[in-house]
């Protein structure tokens, strides 16, 4: 008797027990029940059978189920929260804790360090010719047509792009003669393609006009 006290004191304090604390002072009440004779012995029913009854019966029984699914979702709601919060820091910082985003700037410093003492070693060369005035080819204008020039150059741009194209149009038209009867047959043909797309153009006039006219009557039948 002693044992089972103790057995029962050690289920509801204990954490790891499979009992259902929220259900010890129930199993308490059966077996007190058993020793006064007042309900059948453990073997004749089933004690998990019984706690899946109560659970699903009682209320309360209900309630804490919930709370402990609740609380479950809480903290896997609160693990996945946490998660965000981290990778959100982790995007924050990446350039000064990365290590492969701080290679890179001290790549990139390095660099930068070596242009500047290129620059420093040949700051004499430097000087000099920056000293020395600009010669080459140019235009000389005056001042007072610098405007005009600066409007011109865009405008022949075009022209000097499409130069090659003309020059080849001009050489084209010193080789052609008149004289092989060519051109006629051309301009011939010609004359058969846009009388076909005269006819075709009529059609479509005809054609756009007959759908008006259906779509017009088809509205007033609907009206009517």
């Amino acid at each position: 008797m002693g044992s089972e006290r103790f057995s029962n004191v050690m289920d509801s304090s204990n954490p790891w027990s499979g009992v259902d604390s929220s259900l010890v002072p129930l199993r308490n009440a059966l077996m007190l029940g058993e020793r006064t004779g007042h309900i059948s012995k453990r073997s004749d029913y089933d004690v998990e059978k019984l706690q899946d009854e109560v659970q699903e019966k009682m209320p309360s029984c209900r309630l804490i189920k919930l709370l402990r699914q609740t609380t479950t979702a809480r903290k896997e709601i609160n693990k996945i929260h946490l998660e965000i919060q981290q990778r959100m820091q982790d995007k924050e910082t990446q350039d000064i804790t990365h290590f492969k985003s701080l290679e890179d700037k001290i790549k990139m410093v390095k660099g930068l360090n070596s242009h500047i003492e290129s620059i420093i070693e040949c700051k004499s060369q430097l000087l000099v010719r920056l000293q020395q005035p600009f010669v080459g080819d140019f235009i000389k204008l005056e001042a007072q047509y610098h405007k005009f020039a600066a409007a011109l150059f865009p405008q022949i741009a075009p022209l000097l792009a499409d130069l090659n194209t003309h020059l080849e149009n001009i050489s084209w038209t010193k080789t052609l003669t008149f004289s092989d009867g060519k051109l006629e047959t051309m301009l011939s043909e010609l004359n058969s393609v846009l009388s076909t797309l005269q006819t075709n153009f009529q059609y479509l006039c005809q054609m756009r006009g007959s759908m008006g006219s259906l779509y017009q009557h088809d509205s007033r039948t609907v009206q009517h």
